[in-house]
């Protein structure tokens, strides 16, 4: 399916999952939705989550999509500013910049999670995350 120029690849419960975060960034941050639909070509169900620069592609987990609306949503937020640091800023995605560029996706999400009124729990969590250096874990299951 198709959702402005962004192709959605999955099963029709993530289909609609996906079709529902993208319209609560469009309603809640249109600076972010205009990012998104410029630079994000296809969001597709995968095994694990990841931004697929050389693609502008951006698979998502199950954990990921169905964990909560507002979750699922700030990570499209996180994941094309990715895309966006990588391309567009060009400050590439590679060992010596991962914690930069993670820092900064932090930030937009969590700028984002402030706009939707998130629970205070899920910006502080998503704060949390950078101390886990997440980037560098082997076996991600997210």
């Amino acid at each position: 399916m198709r959702y402005n120029n962004i192709n959605i690849i999955g099963s029709k419960k993530f289909q609609e999952q996906t079709v529902k975060a993208l319209d609560l960034i469009k309603g809640k941050s249109k600076n972010d939705f205009n990012k998104i639909k410029k630079y994000l070509r296809k969001i597709k169900s995968a095994q694990i989550s990841g931004m697929i620069l050389e693609k502008a592609q951006f698979d998502v987990s199950n954990k990921n999509a169905f964990n909560s609306l507002e979750w699922y949503a700030s990570a499209i937020v996180h994941d094309i500013h990715h895309y966006y640091l990588h391309t567009i800023k060009n400050l590439p995605w590679r060992k010596g910049n991962m914690a930069k560029h993670e820092t900064l996706c932090v930030a937009e999400q969590v700028k984002f999670l402030k706009k939707i009124k998130a629970s205070k729990e899920l910006i502080d969590y998503t704060k949390n995350t950078l101390k886990t250096k997440f980037w560098y874990v082997k076996n991600r299951t997210w």
